[in-house]
């Protein structure tokens, strides 16, 4: 996937979410660049570490939220991390083992990839990506499958790229945005600072253009 954005506003976070399912079981998997276990059980649900496993030859850090309330298993790659979450008190070793030997995985410096290994007959039931540009907004990126539900009948306004429409989801606030391009699809989300005025943000929102890879 190809995201198109204004030289001038800087990407401050990347992070792809995927869930597979097979039967009746199903899980998500966010993944993020390194450091995102340790902001997420410093800054989302205050954590502490429970275990530490190797899978893959890879260290698994599990993380058990402080009230007890949720817990987090993330697999450190060398440049990325891929991690998820679980209600409750934290996993026991076996489940954790189990889950992550289930993937196959690939950590290179562009990004991570995470299949299901073949026996397990898991499919992925759909993926999503979050891009955050600091001081503009936010894009929320579904998979081309879960894409055409977002978007409207009619015809919406024209950007440098594709069609804007105002979200239904977004409130009174007007500041939530579905953007069509001719290859991909975004929810945008602009920021409520002061240090951008509302035109730059929304020329920043006609900049934008999403494309997947067909291939």
């Amino acid at each position: 996937m190809t995201v198109g954005l204004s030289a001038a506003a800087p990407v401050s976070h990347v992070v792809a979410g995927v869930r597979f399912v097979g039967g009746s079981f199903g899980t998500g998997f966010q993944i993020g660049s390194r450091g995102y276990h340790d902001f997420a059980r410093t800054y989302v649900a205050p954590a502490e570490t429970r275990e530490r496993l190797v899978v893959h030859g890879r260290e698994v850090i599990v993380a058990e939220a402080r009230d007890g309330q949720s817990s987090l298993a993330t697999l450190i790659g060398t440049y990325h991390e891929l991690m998820t979450v679980y209600a409750g008190p934290a996993p026991r070793r076996d489940r954790v083992l189990a889950l992550f030997g289930s993937l196959r995985i690939e950590d290179h410096a562009g990004g991570m990839t995470v299949v299901p290994r073949a026996a397990t007959l898991l499919d992925p039931a759909n993926e999503h990506f979050v891009v955050v540009v600091k001081e503009h907004g936010s894009l929320s990126i579904p998979a081309p499958r879960h894409a055409a539900a977002l978007i409207p009948k009619h015809a919406g306004a024209r950007t440098k790229h594709g069609e804007v429409w105002k979200s239904a989801y977004g409130g009174d606030s007007g500041r939530s945005f579905v953007l069509g391009c001719p290859a991909g699809v975004a929810e945008v989300h602009l920021a409520d600072t002061a240090a951008k005025t509302e035109r730059q943000r929304l020329d920043w929102l006609d900049e934008i253009d999403v494309a997947w890879d067909r291939r």
